[in-house]
């Protein structure tokens, strides 16, 4: 038996961007490990200069994301003013930069994508190579009341519904996500958001994973939080059935 801890991410706005280079800020259609790892660190406090703590989280727990709605894709087109560049100076806060001549402001052309009513299941176990600290349990008590706030992937995109972790004993990964059982409000949503199938991304030591469709390869093991630096992390994919309809718990 492994214990897994599971939780629902859903939001009318999501932003689960890859590698984020220039002005084009692209998306994947389902969260980062980094942003879940982030999810997690946040919940417990966690800064991105505690950067020794946050490779022990990275270490000590395997992931998998099932696709339950992937939402619908589109891209925010805005403008964004920002200072030029000069050896030496600095700006400690945005009203800083703002603050300057009109003549030393340039303008900048972003493009970035999101999902609208996005709504995924997330399932983490705890690595048998690693000591994971905190356990799945005390790790579900600080997502329930995090230091810091949650938000789904940007400082504008909150969660609209609880995140809910609940800790599962069960063999599978497939079992994991079946022995979760959705509270109201959760269940209205999923009601009218859920598919027939439901693609399951998960790292290659999932327990109990069917064999996959298909591997992927997808850079967000992070390495370096103060830095942004990640690696590379290979992704199995694979269909799971939608699990059999449950009574609410109470």
């Amino acid at each position: 038996m492994t214990a897994f801890l599971t939780l629902t991410l859903y939001g009318p706005l999501a932003a689960m961007g890859e590698i984020a280079v220039g002005e084009n800020r692209t998306g994947w259609p389902r969260p980062a490990r980094s942003a879940v790892l982030g999810l997690l660190a946040a919940a417990l406090g966690l800064r991105r200069d505690q950067e020794e703590a946050l490779a022990a989280l990275d270490r000590s727990w395997g992931l998998a994301v099932r696709d339950d709605a992937p939402g619908r894709p589109f891209t925010d087109y805005h403008t964004i003013q920002v200072p030029s560049t000069r050896r030496g100076r600095t700006f400690a806060t945005r009203r800083e930069e703002l603050a300057l001549a009109r003549h030393d402001l340039n303008t900048l052309v972003s493009r970035r994508d999101y999902r609208a009513d996005a709504l995924y299941t997330v399932a983490l176990w705890p690595r048998q190579e690693a000591d994971p600290t905190p356990d799945p349990h005390a790790l579900a008590k600080a997502l329930r009341q995090p230091v810091f706030a949650p938000y789904f992937g940007r400082r504008g995109c909150p969660f609209a519904l609880p995140l809910d972790p609940q800790v599962v004993d069960a063999d599978t990964l497939g079992e994991a996500f079946a022995a979760r059982v959705p509270k109201e409000p959760e269940r209205t949503v999923r009601a009218h958001l859920e598919a027939e199938g439901r693609t399951v991304a998960a790292d290659q030591d999932a327990p109990g994973l069917p064999p996959p469709e298909r591997r992927e390869t997808r850079r967000d093991v992070p390495l370096s939080r103060r830095r942004w630096q990640f690696s590379d992390r290979p992704v199995l994919i694979t269909t799971m059935p939608p699990p059999p309809q449950r009574e609410p718990a109470r």
